[in-house]
């Protein structure tokens, strides 16, 4: 086994036991077994990334690169979430040699504003946003140990970038008629990732991996992948006829949701399926512009306010976590009650579909 790799092992909601390996220099999880030629491969340019990077450390003492490496090495930084490094990482490698040459202390507020309107401009709106929030959180944690001296966080204070009035909300919730032209003549591979979301709110990411093991017959059970809650939903009518044909069907795999060859979704993969199916749809008049799988979730909070739940139950239903310390104590007694009373309703509300797709 090479060096400088550290395994985790992670117990999933479903009894299942997963083991990660992470690179120990760059924090980073590797993609493949270390143990195979791609996995040697992507260690060794872990380990010059890392070498580069601790160059650069040496060089350039008090930039914002080298802050970002203390800051990678915090235990604040190996609290969160996989996907959260990743997501933030993406901002470091795009910062690129702009990090490297910034000093802490000189860093202004124009400066973080014109690092903004440049993500914007190449990435769009809401990574621009996202540069911002990072760029203020990494600088806001190293001002709590002396990185900027007596000068305030210069982005703080900061506006996000405004969305257009005339662009409409992304992920919006999808109406009646556009889950019904979507679920019409579907095929089957897509119509049971399209249950996993609307029925249960499922987010994309969980809704690819989730097991047969969680499924009972009656509920489904995993562990939310963003942040970790524990979410139940039931399964009735249209999502179970779905649900259980999918693992009659799915032979020795592991997954509930396949593509048409039987094999485990890829995350590019089934985007690409998915939204061929969307465009073609929109194109056709069937869908409005906006249908997007993260907008199911959307969906079930839109039916479940026009039923009249509160904000916590619905964000209880599809695994959201809230702010409110009131909601925070009795998230946990009420959560299993939220699940079943919200996500049953929508499961009956598109009962008159008919969910049978296509082979």
């Amino acid at each position: 086994m090479p060096k400088g790799l550290k395994p985790v092992r992670r117990t999933l909601a479903t009894g299942e036991t997963r083991l990660y390996w992470y690179h120990r220099a760059t924090g980073l999880r590797l993609k493949h077994d270390p143990e195979t030629a791609d996995g040697l491969l992507e260690i060794k340019g872990l380990d010059d990334k890392a070498k580069g990077v601790s160059a650069v450390l040496a060089a350039q003492q008090g930039t914002l690169a080298a802050l970002w490496l203390e800051y990678r090495d915090s235990p604040e930084w190996r609290r969160l979430k996989p996907r959260t490094r990743s997501d933030y990482q993406a901002v470091r490698d795009w910062l690129g040699q702009a990090a490297e040459r910034a000093m802490v202390k000189a860093i202004t507020s124009a400066q973080v504003i014109k690092l903004r309107d440049k993500a914007e401009k190449e990435r769009g709106r809401r990574f621009g946003n996202y540069v911002l929030q990072v760029v203020r959180l990494v600088l806001a944690w190293g001002k709590l140990r002396g990185w900027l001296g007596t000068q305030a966080n210069p982005a703080e204070g900061i506006k996000q970038i405004k969305k257009p009035s005339a662009e409409r909300d992304q992920n919006r919730a999808w109406s009646f008629a556009e889950v019904e032209a979507f679920v019409t003549d579907c095929p089957f591979a897509l119509l049971v990732m399209l249950s996993l979301g609307l029925f249960a709110g499922m987010r994309q990411g969980d809704a690819l991996i989730v097991t047969r093991k969680g499924y009972n017959g009656a509920t489904l059970r995993w562990l939310a992948g963003k942040n970790g809650e524990v979410c139940t939903a039931p399964v009735s009518g249209a999502f179970k006829v779905t649900l259980d044909k999918a693992i009659a069907q799915a032979g020795d795999a592991v997954q509930i949701a396949l593509n048409s060859r039987g094999e485990a979704w890829t995350a590019s993969g089934f985007r690409a399926s998915f939204f061929k199916r969307v465009r073609a749809l929109t194109k056709a008049g069937k869908l409005d512009p906006g249908c997007t799988f993260h907008g199911l979730r959307h969906t079930i909070g839109t039916f479940a306010r026009d039923g009249g739940e509160s904000s916590f139950r619905i964000a209880a239903a599809i695994g959201d976590r809230t702010s409110a310390m009131a909601d925070i104590y009795g998230r946990d007694a009420d959560r299993m009650t939220a699940q079943q009373a919200v996500l049953g309703d929508v499961q009956k509300r598109f009962a008159a579909i008919d969910w049978k797709g296509k082979a």
